[in-house]
């Protein structure tokens, strides 16, 4: 358990308290432990001893805490009504969007495993005998290839590029690529990979293992803390900030640019790529307080945030909301990874 200074100071004086005071007493004495929004009690007198250890933080991610914030544009488009959402769990999410090299060294293992098919046109889900296209690999700008057994980088007519992000990945490959990193860390998969694919039957705030973000975890951690326009507050965008509005005329590699929002440490939540979210895609998300919401149960899109390397400034706000069939692959399209922080 981390805890700073302060905190450990007031646990050390309860458990001096009670070895001072307390050991004579009949009436049991309780320490209750908040975090992360969350409340553990513990009897004192059953404590042999407290150790305090730190955690490291997960390499290539952020720490976004529980919170309230107000989800929704404002403006005459899909989240135009604004409304209160609370998160009650914390989460990290990947601080990059998920690269070609990445994807690349994953979907490898996965082929090696048996849950990939594969051939030099497309990549499919194997995996409780579902057989959804996970990447189009015969698409002129991918930048992934297959032959013989072998996964490799190509040039798409810009270069070999390990650190851009990946981007001809349908919303099952991203999915499938969480599922892929809960395997080889030990968590259990999160997604069902039949029907309508749920993140832990409908809970994904519960899943244990990597899943994308929800439509609100996204919003609130690219617009954290302050309910700024964009990313990196509330000016306009221009080249100096992002890749959008062809600045570039392809992506950029992870990191490019500073980090938005900076105290997080996010990079390229604007431009470059749009990510993928959990959620099927709603335009209307209502006026009514939320708490961990989690979408609709079905749909026919799923949730993409972001905005592009082609997008123009309307697009790389927080709040705008799109949506993509989930077995859509294009250039302009990739994801990041999330997991939720349990006790």
């Amino acid at each position: 358990m981390r805890q700073d200074s302060w905190g450990r100071g007031i646990i050390v004086g309860i458990a001096l308290l009670w070895v001072l005071f307390g050991a004579n007493c009949s009436a049991e004495w309780t320490m209750r432990i908040h975090r992360l929004g969350e409340v553990e009690e513990h009897t004192v007198a059953f404590i042999d001893s407290i150790t305090f250890c730190d955690v490291p933080m997960p390499p290539d991610k952020a720490l976004v805490p529980p919170g309230v914030f107000m989800m929704g544009g404002g403006v005459p488009e899909c989240g135009v009504d604004e409304h209160e959402v609370m998160l009650t769990h914390g989460f990290y999410l990947d601080i990059y969007e998920v690269t070609n090299q990445q994807y690349l060294d994953a979907i490898q293992w996965a082929y090696d495993h048996g849950y990939v098919y594969a051939n030099h046109t497309i990549a499919t889900d194997l995996l409780d005998d579902a057989s959804e296209v996970l990447m189009y690999l015969d698409r002129p700008q991918c930048e992934l290839a297959f032959y013989g057994g072998i996964f490799s980088l190509r040039d798409a007519g810009h270069g070999i590029n390990p650190d851009h992000p990946v981007k001809i990945v349908t919303w099952y490959g991203a999915a499938r690529y969480c599922d892929w990193k809960s395997m080889q860390e030990g968590f259990p998969r999160a997604y069902e990979h039949s029907g309508e694919w749920d993140c832990n039957h409908g809970e994904p705030y519960q899943a244990a293992g990597y899943r994308l973000p929800t439509d609100a975890e996204w919003e609130y951690a690219s617009q954290w803390n302050d309910d700024r326009v964009y990313p990196w507050g509330d000016d306009p965008p221009d080249c100096d900030i992002l890749n959008f509005d062809n600045c570039d005329v392809w992506t950029v590699p992870a990191g490019t640019y500073d980090p938005a929002p900076q105290v997080l440490g996010l990079w390229n939540m604007g431009g470059n790529v749009a990510e993928w979210c959990n959620d099927w895609f709603v335009c209307d998300l209502g006026v009514a307080p939320a708490v961990n919401p989690v979408g609709p149960e079905s749909g026919t899109y799923r949730v993409q945030r972001g905005g592009t390397f082609t997008s123009y400034e309307r697009i790389v706000r927080c709040a705008y909301r799109a949506g993509n069939s989930p077995g859509s692959g294009t250039t302009t399209l990739g994801f990041r990874i999330a997991r939720t922080v349990h006790p």
